[in-house]
C-alpha cells in the first residue's frame, strides 16, 4: 500500500485511533466476488485492536466478507468548509484489516455492551437488557485492525 501523499496532514497513530473513537459512523469497504468495490455506512465501536459492526443476518456485505475478508473502514469525526475558501477543516481515519463474523456469544454480548455505551449511554439497565436480547437477530462483525492511518487539517 502506498503511503499518504499529503504527509503534512498525517496524524499520529494515537490521534488516528482517537478520531476513530469519536466518529459516529463510517464506511466499510469490501470487495464483491466480481472484483467491484462495495462500501456501506455503518455504526461501529473500536475496542483494543478491533472494530465491531452490527448488521443484518444476510446481504452483500456478508457475501463479500465470506468471499474476501480484507476490508477498509473510513470514518470522519469532523468536517466543515472553511468560510470563504474551497478548503475543509477535517479529521478522518482509515483502518485496514480482515473482517469476520463473530460467532461466540460472549464476544457478541461484549460488542453489544460497547454499542450501548457509545450510542445509548443513558438507557436504563432494563432497556439495555431488552436490546441485548434482540442482538441474537443481528450479525456482529469484527475487523482485526492491521493498520490505521489518520489525516487532519484545521
Amino acid at each position: 500500500m502506498r503511503g499518504m501523499r499529503q504527509i503534512r496532514n498525517k496524524t499520529s497513530y494515537d490521534d488516528a485511533r482517537a478520531i476513530l473513537s469519536r466518529a459516529e459512523y463510517g464506511v466499510l469497504s469490501t470487495v464483491c466476488d466480481d472484483g467491484l468495490p462495495y462500501g456501506v455506512p455503518l455504526c461501529f465501536v473500536l475496542s483494543g485492536n478491533a472494530l465491531y459492526f452490527h448488521t443484518a443476518t444476510e446481504g452483500q456485505k456478508l457475501d463479500n466478507i465470506l468471499h474476501d475478508r480484507r476490508a477498509c473502514f473510513t470514518a470522519v469525526a469532523r468536517a466543515a468548509v472553511k468560510p470563504g475558501t474551497p478548503a475543509m477543516a477535517y479529521e478522518s481515519a482509515m483502518a485496514f484489516g480482515e473482517t469476520r463474523i463473530v460467532y461466540g456469544e460472549a464476544e457478541r454480548q461484549a460488542a453489544a455492551a460497547l454499542f450501548l455505551d457509545k450510542y445509548a449511554p443513558s438507557l436504563s439497565k432494563e432497556e439495555a437488557g431488552r436490546l441485548k436480547k434482540r442482538a441474537a437477530d443481528t450479525t456482529v462483525l469484527r475487523m482485526d485492525v492491521e493498520y490505521i492511518s489518520g489525516k487532519a487539517a484545521e
